[in-house]
């Protein structure tokens, strides 16, 4: 189906050269420039033009009408599609510093697929190095940021014990429901990239972590995020980029209950809408 947009600016052009095709030819003729042939050949091109103005506002009716049918097939379709999707799966839910309204609609799609999220972490930015190191100074394996996301990472989504995430959460964690050691059906990681190297090598190690863990990984923003994020985070789990509609609330299940890993949505950095749909368990 041709873009909507394409048509409106189709229409605004046709009506552009139409007005300069009326003013240039008046103009002319008013003067006495054109003869009599002339002047039909300005009235015709002016009639082709007009016929194809009724032509793209046609187009555009019909173009309307198809984006109402299928606003209201998507409206009608999606809980059916979502009911049960996630029924039973465990999310744990990381946010990144802060996710705005990003959450509220991860959220909504966890529960209209009947999932929960036992485990919720928001990670304070940015990391402070110092009081980390200090933190885990007889525990001179993780003496690197990386090292200490690898590993909370793996005790927040895995079964075992939490040493680590114990004594660095006062330092790393504002907000936290759910207890760590407790295995996960998939992780879904939310916020921005951050700029500081410090944190960034902390989340780069807990991307990690997440990876070799063994469950789904995903991220998600909104259509109309104004610094996509998804090209980072992409290099290390699936991304879903229109968050805030039905499909993109569809696709994040999918890929959360098991879809092949991808990037889904509406941006140039998407592979396609959707991933591929089986039947809800």
């Amino acid at each position: 189906m041709l873009d909507l947009r394409y048509h409106v600016a189709s229409l605004s052009a046709v009506f552009l050269a139409l007005i300069v095709g009326i003013l240039v030819g008046v103009g002319i003729s008013g003067r006495g420039f054109v003869d009599k042939s002339e002047r039909r050949n300005f009235e015709n091109r002016i009639a082709v033009l007009q016929s194809r103005v009724d032509q793209v506002t046609a187009q555009k009716a019909l173009l309307a009408q198809q984006n109402l049918a299928e606003h209201s097939f998507v409206q009608s379709a999606y809980p059916a599609l979502m009911r049960d999707r996630l029924a039973g799966k465990r999310i744990a839910l990381i946010v990144v510093g802060s996710a705005g309204a990003t959450l509220a609609d991860v959220r909504q799609a966890i529960n209209d697929a009947g999932g929960t999220v036992p485990l919720y972490r928001v990670i304070t930015l940015p990391v402070a190095p110092v009081a980390v190191r200090r933190a885990l100074r007889a525990r001179p394996g993780f003496q690197t940021l990386d090292a200490v996301g690898h590993e909370l990472a793996q005790e927040w989504v895995s079964r075992g014990l939490t040493p680590i995430a114990d004594a660095v959460s006062p330092l790393l964690v504002e907000e936290q429901r759910g207890p760590g050691g407790v295995p996960v059906d998939a992780a879904i990681v939310l916020g921005k990239l951050p700029l500081d190297v410090p944190s960034a090598s902390f989340v780069r190690g807990l991307l990690n972590g997440l990876a070799v863990a063994g469950v789904p990984n995903v991220t998600a923003e909104r259509t109309d995020t104004v610094q996509s994020q998804v090209a980072g985070w992409g290099q290390a789990m699936s991304t879903v980029d229109d968050i805030d509609t039905p499909s993109g609330k569809l696709a994040l299940a999918l890929l959360v209950g098991g879809a092949p890993r991808g990037h889904y949505g509406v941006k140039p950095t998407a592979e396609a809408l959707l991933p591929r749909i089986e039947s809800a368990p």
